[in-house]
């Protein structure tokens, strides 16, 4: 600890020097990421090396080969160099024994590692041709030429093979590897985006992307207007904090990875904005690292992102003046794989780009490569005083009630959101699961067509697990049309068997091995009309191997498209979850003021036929409040709607608000000083016949879900109005409560009074017709 205050102290000296450039200096940052790398490999072996080489470690053993070669460049200091070399010669040799060796889980990122710390060891004359041999075998054994399609994944592969062709240009496969190079060059240009929507992701496929074009000679390709304006996506998405917000399926924050990006952007364009979101991200993250980032030991997966601040660098220097300004409040846009353009993206609200104003994202888009689909149009990023204070709920949470939005759904009466006595955690308990197939690819002229050529059942848990699956079917409108009856072992993997229940019947079972993922197939195919049949499903149950009651069980249906696009090869979900095939209708921004205002209409939320219109005020205070005017459709009769927001945790409560002290780590500002304003109060406006609660839930981060719920009836309107109240410990969580007041009309206006701290009253309206004003 005394090494970390150290390290946060000498940054904070440092970045106070540079405050007002708002750009990074080596001095700022190389420093700082050697020795976050000496202390995370300091207890490196070669029996370590070895070991994990041994493994089937490549994708972590490449990088820290490449790494290590990088620092070396950077600092030129010998000791970089060496370490690059034993783990580089420790891999060939391990691998000269057994080419087995060479496969690993996520491999895909180890070529353009290898490659890259071959160039360095070669240029430096640690390797003469003992290893080329070696290296194209590696190549060959991880070449896919027929996945093209615009995901970090074959982007990363792509720069292996740039990397490749031009280290062995004679190599027997070379010509096979341009070809592959080009069509995924093609592939993403033909758009001039990338259809990949988590923040993490989209660094890691925008950094391949810059580098593919530079390596290959295509660098002046990402210099033109329209590539500007695809990276200033990326830079406007950044919060006023400097954070990378993330959405998608993805993690908080990323962080070195788009330093690096923003700088690269940099000298393409000649614009100094980008640099300044570089420097934004490197001041507030810094101080709020994990301390997995900087712990004593051996860590190579942490070791290696610090890498990235070594290949900054190395970057050529930059005195352009171009200063493009980041703008405020705004919907952004994209394209898909198929060329539709002008998608809803992400709205962003905020008054200005300035640290510590208040900010909101919410995704639109949620298509596309890990995605999130159900979770479109929720708020899933809200910060105040450069404080996160809604982040990261989502990584592998993809149910409807996942998220902060209004849903509609028929209660069990067993708890809500979610049923407690329907949790998929539970044993020994049949359910009947399956996926909505309309988002699969059409298959004829007739756009209500599908097709699909087999199912994939994914699971993993604890080994011992045991999995029993029944009536394998198509169901819809038309009712139900059976796929397998699981009464036979034919059309399934080997790893399946088949058992008798009993009076349960005949059933497939599956017996999980070890805690990898594992696949189960069943080779069935079927055609059919979306408006008969729009879900696969089956019905099943799992016991766990100690006889728990309950056990955790990662469990996806997955059903393989018979016209295969790239990046659409499949639809899948998770087990349990409730669907949410809503789209944007619309989606405006407006700020006055320094308040902003955003809408959003979504069609069939929910349930098909039912429309919601959230409109959002976020006051220059930092207050949030949510009008949301939800019309059910047909088919909703006993239905219940409930307007949620997931907190980290529940501190106090009263009948219609919950108070979080927020999460029990403590963000800090550039400083290092810890933010006062940490807590959270929810508070939900009263109307008659609804009621109020928290549930605690047992996903992810395993928040607690406050919600307003009522029944509802077809075409009959209901409006929820939320209102969020971030605060500091000085402001009572009692107090705010009795400072708020909300009251809507026939006509859906709703009028907020809210006395703040400083005995000041505001005064927000909010109506469904668009109209809201901000009075002081």
């Amino acid at each position: 600890m005394k090494l970390r205050s150290l390290l946060l102290a000498v940054a904070c000296l440092l970045l106070s020097c540079h405050v007002h450039a708002q750009e990074l200096r080596k001095a700022d940052f190389l420093p700082k990421a050697s020795t976050a790398f000496d202390l995370l490999t300091q207890n490196h072996s070669e029996e370590r090396i070895v070991s994990e080489i041994k493994k089937k470690n490549v994708r972590w053993m490449t990088n820290l080969m490449s790494a290590s070669a990088i620092f070396y460049k950077a600092t030129q200091q010998k000791r970089y160099l060496d370490l690059s070399e034993l783990v580089f010669k420790s891999a060939v040799r391990e691998w000269r024994k057994d080419e087995k060796l060479m496969r690993g889980r996520d491999d895909f990122f180890a070529l353009q590692n290898l490659t890259l710390a071959y160039e360095i060891l070669k240029e430096n004359e640690r390797l003469t041709d003992e290893a080329d041999d070696i290296m194209v075998r590696f190549a060959d054994l991880h070449f896919e030429p027929e996945f093209v399609v615009d995901n970090n994944q074959r982007q990363e592969r792509a720069l292996g093979f740039v990397r490749m062709y031009n280290l062995f240009p004679d190599a027997p496969n070379a010509a096979q590897w341009k070809e592959y190079i080009d069509k995924m060059w093609d592939f993403w240009y033909r758009n001039k985006d990338v259809d990949e929507t988590a923040t993490l992701y989209a660094s890691i496929h925008l950094n391949d992307i810059i580098s593919i074009g530079i390596e290959s000679g295509k660098g002046s390709q990402l210099k033109t207007p329209e590539i500007k304006k695809w990276f200033e996506r990326y830079r406007d998405q950044q919060a006023p904090s400097g954070y990378m917000p993330e959405y998608g399926d993805d993690y908080f924050f990323a962080y070195n990875n788009w330093i690096l990006v923003f700088e690269k952007m940099t000298r393409l364009t000649g614009d100094a904005s980008f640099r300044k979101a570089a420097w934004k991200l490197f001041t507030i993250g810094y101080p709020n690292l994990d301390d997995k980032y900087l712990k004593p030991g051996w860590n190579p997966r942490q070791a290696c992102d610090w890498a990235t601040l070594a290949e900054v660098a190395l970057l050529p220097s930059f005195k352009g003046k171009l200063d493009t300004p980041t703008r405020t409040s705004l919907v952004t846009t994209r394209t898909n794989r198929k060329g539709r353009t002008g998608i809803p993206d992400q709205l962003l609200l905020r008054a200005s780009v300035e640290p510590g104003t208040p900010f909101v994202m919410s995704d639109l888009y949620a298509s596309g490569t890990h995605q999130h689909p159900n979770l479109r149009g929720t708020i899933n990023y809200f910060e105040v005083d450069n404080n996160p204070l809604f982040h990261g709920v989502q990584r592998h949470a993809t149910d409807a009630r996942h998220g902060n939005t209004v849903i509609l759904m028929k209660e069990q009466g067993s708890g809500f959101p979610f049923d407690e006595k329907n949790s998929r955690l539970l044993t020994d308990t049949w359910f009947t699961d399956y996926i909505d197939f309309s988002s699969s690819t059409e298959i004829s002229d007739n756009p209500a067509m599908r097709g699909m050529q087999k199912i994939t059942f994914r699971f993993q848990g604890e080994p011992g697990e045991i999995i029993y699956i029944k009536d394998v079917r198509l169901m819809g409108t038309a009712g139900n049309q059976s796929l397998h009856d699981c009464t036979t072992l034919n059309n399934w993997s080997r790893n399946a068997s088949l058992v008798d229940l009993g009076k349960e019947g005949k059933a497939v079972r599956v017996v999980l091995q070890d805690k990898n993922v594992c696949f189960v197939s069943l080779n069935v195919a079927a055609d059919f009309n979306l408006n008969e049949y729009r879900y696969i499903g089956c019905d099943w149950k799992h016991e766990a191997k100690n006889g728990a009651k309950k056990s955790k069980l990662d469990f996806m249906i997955r059903a393989h498209n018979k016209v295969s696009l790239p990046g659409e090869d499949y639809v899948h979900e998770q087990v349990g979850v409730l669907f949410n095939p809503n789209t944007v209708k619309k989606a405006i921004v407006e700020t006055r003021e320094g308040d902003s205002y955003g809408q959003i209409v979504l069609d069939d939320q929910c349930v098909d036929g039912s429309t919601l219109q959230r409109n959002i005020v976020l006051t220059k205070e930092g207050i949030l409040i949510m009008q949301d005017c939800l019309l059910p459709g047909k088919g909703t009769e006993d239905y219940t709607a409930g307007s949620l927001w997931q907190l980290y945790t529940l501190d106090k409560s009263g009948k219609n608000w919950f108070n979080s002290l927020g999460e029990k780590k403590k963000w800090k500002d550039r400083s290092g000083e810890e933010i006062e304003t940490d807590q959270l109060l929810v508070y939900f406006e009263e109307q008659k016949g609804r009621s109020f609660g928290a549930q605690q839930q047992e996903y992810m981060v395993k928040p607690v879900t406050a919600f307003a719920k009522q029944k509802v009836k077809p075409d009959s309107p209901v409006v929820f109005v939320t209102i969020v109240v971030p605060h500091n410990a000085a402001w009572k969580a009692e107090d705010i409560a009795k400072a708020i007041s909300a009251k809507t009309n026939a006509a859906q206006q709703s009028d907020i009074q809210i006395t703040l701290a400083n005995k000041s009253v505001l005064h927000v309206r909010v109506s469904k017709d668009g109209n809201w004003k901000v009075k002081r």
